[in-house]
């Protein structure tokens, strides 16, 4: 097995707790493709806690967390290495959080990993939006500037909207069907969100700028789609 591991990045949140509300009880077996340290793993099996989560990462680093807070997870380079045969046809979901973006060609990964998904089952990523409000702002400004983290992460190779996610990444497989495609993300209020505007509203016109400007207010891409090997 070829393997290209980077011992030096770590990478550890909360968790990504938007893409747990597409998981439920009988996704028995999930494949979390750059899991970093495992967090969005565990957040599920404290939720489900007979689901085993098996994760990649490419980091020796987030390996070793990772092993604590998975039911296992695999060393490897996702794009170069193939997983054991054991794991053929063997996962209900494939979570793809925030990892696609920083992938060389994440269309032909999503493809090589379908073989380890059974039929009928999920595939669920979660993007940056390119094209959010913060982002046009910057832009306007003349600010086009890499960081080490969030949407112009550094470590970012390619860039999508709410538009072009689908099109790029799930299109082009015909095996692929999308279930559901929206964001989540906020409407900027400046200082109504703060001092004017109770909870229960603040989410209401957040809810509202989600579904009717996804494109705008969605800092965040949810695309599930349901893997359908003979369509």
């Amino acid at each position: 097995m070829k393997t290209t591991l980077n011992s030096n990045s770590f990478y550890s949140n909360k968790g990504n707790a938007k893409v747990i509300q597409f998981i439920n009880a009988e996704d028995y077996m999930i494949l979390d493709v750059g899991c970093g340290a495992g967090d969005t793993g565990k957040l599920i099996r404290s939720m489900y806690p007979h689901t085993e989560v098996v994760g990649i990462t490419c980091s020796q680093a987030e390996y070793a967390q990772a092993n604590q807070n998975l039911s296992s997870c695999i060393c490897m380079n996702i794009e170069q290495d193939s997983l054991p045969d054991k794991y053929q046809n063997l996962f209900d979901v494939i979570l793809f959080s925030h990892i696609l973006e920083h992938l060389i060609n994440p269309i032909e990964t999503i493809r090589k990993l379908l073989s380890y998904l059974k039929p009928s089952g999920k595939i669920i990523i979660a993007l940056p939006n390119i094209a959010h409000w913060r982002e046009r702002w910057k832009l306007t400004l003349g600010k086009f500037e890499y960081t080490d983290s969030g949407v112009m992460d550094k470590t970012h190779l390619h860039f999508y909207t709410f538009y072009t996610a689908p099109q790029y990444l799930i299109t082009p497989i015909k095996k692929l069907k999308i279930e559901h495609h929206l964001v989540n993300g906020s409407v900027p209020l400046a200082f109504l969100r703060h001092y004017l505007f109770t909870p229960a509203i603040k989410q209401w016109i957040d809810r509202l700028g989600a579904k009717y400007m996804p494109n705008l207010f969605g800092g965040e891409i949810l695309i599930i789609a349901i893997y359908l090997p003979n369509p």
